[in-house]
């Protein structure tokens, strides 16, 4: 069985490491001390893709997916998706609905979903062991109403700043609702890691 540790790097970055090393919205807020085998960006916000924090992580064999929106504003070089494709036949590409972006996805692979910053998205039709889900308090109920519908084996609250103690009472909040309705969850640190 192969495990899979995905730490968060602040915003919604996450780094996943498998087989490969995949960093999923390279904006950061902790300094980068790995090669990405393959770079996923979720759309064009300047908090889910910084290009310095890009080229920190990139080589000549890393492989980039992102929507139309991000090649739009960014001049980088890639592979555009959109939802229904599957990456390397084992990442899946799905529709979400990110506030005021010209066109944005979010990514499922292996049991971990990232949901971008969007409040509203897909059924991924597999089991979700981890969810990563924004925290802005005006969309609690809808991102409660996802985890119903979803059933993450555990949900984490993300994008946010953990040094704003508004902000990071909002992701406790939000992970406490989700243990009030009985699923997992867990506010961590930036730079913390989880295994799945």
């Amino acid at each position: 069985m192969i495990i899979i540790k995905v730490k968060w790097l602040g915003n919604s970055a996450l780094l996943v490491d498998s087989e490969q090393k995949i960093v999923i919205d390279p904006s950061f807020e902790m300094e980068a001390d790995f090669e990405a085998d393959i770079v996923l960006i979720t759309h064009e916000h300047d908090d889910h893709i910084n290009l310095d924090d890009l080229e920190t992580v990139i080589t000549e064999e890393t492989k980039v997916y992102a929507p139309q929106s991000v090649y739009d504003k960014f001049d980088i070089k890639g592979e555009v998706v959109k939802a229904g494709d599957l990456i390397e036949e084992e990442i899946k590409v799905l529709d979400v609905d990110c506030y005021n972006s010209e066109g944005s996805v979010a990514y499922y692979y292996k049991g971990l979903y990232q949901t971008a910053d969007a409040s509203n998205y897909s059924d991924p039709g597999e089991e979700i062991e981890l969810l990563f889900t924004a925290c802005f308090n005006d969309h609690f109920s809808d991102y409660l109403e996802k985890v119903i519908k979803l059933n993450p084996k555990m949900a984490v609250p993300y994008h946010y700043d953990p040094e704003e103690r508004q902000e990071l009472l909002q992701a406790k909040g939000l992970s406490s609702k989700f243990e009030q309705i009985g699923c997992k969850s867990k506010v961590i640190e930036i730079g913390e890691e989880l295994e799945i």
